[in-house]
């Protein structure tokens, strides 16, 4: 069995995915490891490009766009590994970034999942840890309070802002855009819920993780420079599927009254978005018309699929 399965999922990030990939190879030289792509449904030739430029990667190809944790369920199936390295296409490792994620893990044994330190591509630190999202985080969220006061006790706590993040530290979870996961540890859980489609699909793995006992870390001595959004969808679409990730979140893991509540803001918050965007898009000509008609149909099929959302269970 291969030491380690590196997993870039792609979507319409054709020259992200080549990059990702070029920095995936230098830093998995000389290490026991295959490098895969795993594309959800692209339309863009990221397949046939990366097949081309990389000869030796494998390209497992899902025209049903399934999502971005289905995507690695279905990798580290078709090449089990004992550990899995699992990035998004914005992401590029540094050339030692790897080997430090593993060192990590073979010095603490009761980890299972472990996520390097990301930058931007100036090289300005990102968050790259969090704690578990409470419901007063989620409706400070909502309500606006921490778009006017980003730098509140709360969103600093959530940020780990009280913790020394130049040390390794256990937390509670880390960015799901550069994670390296004990294979043993991702099997006995069933890997990611493929029911998240995009957003808090690795906040779920590891509260998962760490229920069935083992621990989730973060590491600043690996390194990755994340292009943080680039290979998100529109906003529309992305704010439809965050919501969504959000409430059922909260479904699984704090019960049916905090889902009840947070179901309930999300669609106040929605419907209030509605009437708002009949005065950002004004119907004054067809481009404004579909623009508004696109917004507003996001914001109807949000609503529609709440509740199912809200009724996922552990």
């Amino acid at each position: 069995m291969t030491d380690t399965t590196v997993v870039v999922v792609s979507y319409n990030t054709r020259d992200l995915a080549l990059g990702a990939l070029a920095a995936a190879r230098a830093a998995a030289a000389g290490l026991d490891a295959a490098i895969l792509v795993a594309d959800n449904g692209s339309t863009d030739g990221t397949p046939a490009a990366v097949r081309a430029a990389f000869p030796d990667v494998a390209v497992l190809e899902n025209p049903d766009n399934p999502g971005y944790g289905a995507a690695i369920n279905r990798a580290a199936g078709a090449r089990p590994a004992r550990h899995l390295c699992a990035l998004n296409a914005d992401v590029a490792l540094a050339p030692d970034g790897l080997r430090a994620l593993r060192r990590f893990l073979d010095a603490h044994p009761a980890c299972g999942l472990v996520g390097p330190a990301l930058a931007y591509p100036g090289g300005a630190l990102q968050p790259s840890c969090k704690r578990f999202p409470t419901l007063g985080v989620a409706l400070g969220e909502l309500l606006g309070v921490h778009a006017l006061l980003p730098g509140n006790r709360w969103v600093r706590r959530f940020y780990y802002d009280d913790l020394d993040l130049s040390r390794e530290a256990e937390v509670d979870t880390v960015s799901g855009a550069a994670m390296l996961i004990r294979g043993e540890a991702f099997g006995k859980v069933g890997g990611f819920d493929a029911g998240f489609r995009m957003y808090f699909e690795e906040t779920d793995l590891c509260r998962r993780l760490r229920g069935a006992g083992f621990g989730v870390a973060f590491c600043p001595a690996a390194r990755a420079v994340h292009r943080h959004g680039a290979s998100t969808l529109q906003t529309s679409v992305r704010q439809v599927e965050y919501y969504l990730s959000y409430v059922r979140y909260f479904g699984k893991h704090h019960g049916r009254a905090a889902a009840a509540v947070l179901t309930a803001a999300v669609a106040l918050s929605t419907i209030g978005r509605m009437g708002a965007l009949l005065l950002k898009y004004p119907p004054l000509d067809r481009r404004r018309a579909a623009l508004l008609r696109a917004k507003e149909a996001a914001c109807a099929r949000l609503l529609r699929s709440l509740p199912a959302a809200a009724a996922a269970r552990v």
